[in-house]
């Protein structure tokens, strides 16, 4: 039989139906991909409510570094000590090195043949939003004690959970986890590199990234909840400060490559001709009063 209408054949035809447990799937990747910054604030709010239905996995985590009478030995381990001392150290020295990255660009352009301006702004903001902002305030606002410093693990202070404020830390506390933080926005240096190089980068550096967050656990110095957390406000910032940079990438770059060279000129020469007069009246007035 023929079928002149290839819509009655299409009726007729069985239909291959998707199985209903890989619906939710491709929805959760859908969104992810249409929506990263609401995907992540979604993780970000059941990781905060599966720490605190549960807070025995921080308590068993943490449990697993410690020991009865000794509290976290592997504080005074001298190889993590190094890498906690090296973890610190970094910001410093990514943020001289982007601060640098940026005055050549503005001295010598795109000819430098630095990464663009608004990239490396974006990974300098990455630091001072999440890192010196949201986690700095955290960690002096929730007053949530270390694990070192509550009563299961040798310490006097009474065990938090995440997101709950305490009056058992005042300053520099364990909830959220600075270096964890600083640790996750390293990740965000893959963005200086070429697009076919970034996924490379980012799994480079994801793997310091778990070494510097995890050791902090080891230390007895974070929760693990502490440092998911960190993980998850610090991915979000990464990608909300993308976009925004992203869509005014060429106004901020047009603003930054080369326009700095003739003001930086003209301060030097305005500083060396001020210098250059002091130094002419100093001897003045020590031959006047020599004479």
């Amino acid at each position: 039989m023929i079928w002149a209408d290839g819509s009655a054949f299409d009726r007729c035809r069985p239909r291959i139906r998707t199985p209903a447990r890989r619906q939710p799937l491709r929805a959760a990747l859908a969104l992810a991909q249409g929506a990263p910054v609401a995907t992540l604030l979604v993780l970000l709010a059941l990781a905060s409510l599966t720490f605190a239905l549960f807070p025995g996995l921080d308590l068993a985590i943490s449990g697993l570094f410690a020991v009865p009478g000794e509290g976290f030995p592997l504080a005074r381990n001298e190889t993590l000590l190094a890498i906690r001392d090296l973890n610190r150290a970094l910001p410093i020295w990514i943020a001289v090195a982007l601060l640098m990255a940026l005055l050549g660009r503005g001295v010598w352009g795109a000819r430098s043949r630095l990464p663009p301006p608004h990239a490396l702004l974006h990974v300098l903001g990455v630091y001072l939003v999440a890192c010196l902002g949201i986690v700095h305030i955290l960690k002096n606002t929730m007053g949530r004690a270390r694990p070192e410093h509550i009563l299961l693990f040798g310490g006097n202070k009474t065990f938090t959970l995440p997101w709950q404020i305490s009056n058992a830390c005042h300053s520099n506390c364990s909830f959220s986890s600075g270096e964890a933080a600083s640790a996750m926005a390293m990740l965000a240096l893959a963005y200086l590199a070429p697009r076919g190089w970034r996924a490379p980068v980012a799994l480079a550096l994801t793997l310091p990234g778990l070494v510097f967050s995890l050791n902090r656990i080891a230390f007895g110095s974070h929760f693990l909840s502490d440092v998911v957390i960190s993980w998850l406000i610090v991915a979000t910032t990464i990608l909300a400060l993308r976009s925004i940079t992203h869509s005014y990438g060429a106004r901020i770059d047009a603003g930054v490559d080369g326009q700095w060279r003739e003001p930086l000129l003209g301060a030097a020469r305005h500083v060396a001709l001020t210098g250059r007069m002091a130094w002419v009246r100093t001897r003045w007035l020590f031959l006047r009063a020599a004479a």
